[in-house]
């Protein structure tokens, strides 16, 4: 006899497409937000801290947004595949 099994989380909706003017208006503000920190404080450093924590946001976004989804989606097709093969 077959162990009884959950079932499978519910299709999340498909996301919306990006708007180019949205990235247009966040690469502008970051170039404005450095150019102004440059021109008022006279030094980089504030610049290249902010850059660097924006980085590891970044970093964290790939992994654990496009990453871990990537493999948890694969994971529940492949067990949705055997599955059907085991009522076969």
């Amino acid at each position: 006899m077959d162990k009884p099994t959950l079932p499978l989380p519910p299709e999340p909706p498909p996301k919306p497409r990006g708007f180019c003017f949205v990235y247009l208006a966040v690469l502008f503000g970051l170039i404005l937000a450095a150019a102004l920190t440059f021109f008022i404080m006279g030094t980089i450093w504030p610049f290249l801290i902010g850059f660097a924590v924006l980085a590891i946001i970044a970093l964290q976004y790939l992994i654990w947004g496009w990453w871990f989804e990537k493999i948890y989606r694969s994971n529940t097709i492949e067990s949705s595949q055997q599955q059907g093969e085991r009522e076969a």
